[in-house]
């Protein structure tokens, strides 16, 4: 039996998946492979090396870990992107965390191409948190208010720490949760972590988040796309409405319409035509979300 599974989300990049598979390659670690699009080139880079999962077309993120999860044999499972660097003994350690008993889920430091440190610790989606974390205030710390503890998205932990929310490009979790309470497959892509984090710590899950533990973002987080933009905004009231109902939902909407305006005001400062239409798309997508309330 492996000590641990770890389950790597494939699209269609084998070039970034098989240096991955290569680092994790270690008899404690069972590697499952979900090959989303049954790409055969994902495949090739897979022979001999782990277990592939074939999904067909693109369920989305949470339905693809759902997938890997389901065959899994560890009493641990560590899922994540393909486009990381990462190795075993990130990989274990992270396991230990959770093994241990220190937690039920725990999350690493991401660093980008860099080096730099990615913001990844998160606030559970409310009408207020989305208000200062997303609409009023930048992701980097500014000015006198830096050391306010209140923005989530500001912690810099040097040591492991309990945390409301992580981004979930890598998380290892007890496979037993994983199967208890899956991610939730109603986005496609974007906030479904958030919800799913909102429903641990209802159960009294503890997330902890490993500074100690690095692993590297070849993708970063950076890229702005129309299709991203519109997920981003409509999901941000579908969170919202999932979890604490409609009326909360409503008071949610304009705050995720006037992050948009200011996401559309930065791009046009910009100048750029490719930001300013993502922005738009978003702006759209966030004025069209009132439909989530009914």
């Amino acid at each position: 039996m492996p000590r641990v599974s770890c389950v790597v989300v494939s699209f269609h990049r084998p070039k970034l998946l098989l240096p991955l598979l290569e680092h994790l390659r270690d008899e404690r670690i069972e590697i499952v492979v979900v090959n989303v699009g049954r790409d055969p080139a994902v495949r090739d880079v897979c022979r001999g090396l782990t277990l592939v999962v074939d999904v067909h077309g693109n369920p989305g993120y949470a339905a693809a870990v759902n997938a890997g999860v389901a065959v899994v044999s560890g009493d641990v499972t560590v899922f994540m992107n393909d486009d990381l660097s990462v190795d075993a003994h990130s990989v274990l350690a992270l396991a230990e965390a959770v093994r241990s008993g220190e937690s039920d889920v725990a999350a690493p430091r991401l660093l980008t191409a860099e080096g730099a440190t990615e913001p990844t610790i998160a606030a559970l989606p409310t009408p207020i948190s989305l208000a200062r974390e997303w609409l009023a205030l930048p992701d980097h710390p500014v000015g006198p208010i830096r050391r306010w503890r209140r923005v989530q998205k500001w912690r810099a932990p040097t040591r492991p720490e309990p945390v409301d929310a992580v981004a979930a490009t890598v998380i290892a979790a007890r496979t037993e949760l994983l199967k208890r309470e899956p991610l939730p497959e109603a986005y496609f892509l974007y906030w479904e972590e958030s919800e799913w984090f909102w429903r641990l710590r209802a159960d009294g899950v503890v997330t902890t988040y490993h500074p100690e533990v690095t692993v590297t973002h070849l993708g970063g987080r950076d890229d702005v796309r129309p299709e991203k933009s519109r997920l981003m905004a409509r999901n941000a009231v579908r969170c919202v409405r999932r979890t604490q109902g409609r009326w909360r939902a409503g008071l949610a909407w304009p705050v995720v319409v006037a992050w948009q305006l200011r996401l559309v005001a930065t791009a046009l400062v910009r100048a750029r035509r490719p930001l300013i239409m993502a922005r738009l798309a978003g702006l759209w997508a966030g004025l069209g979300a009132w439909r989530e309330l009914v």
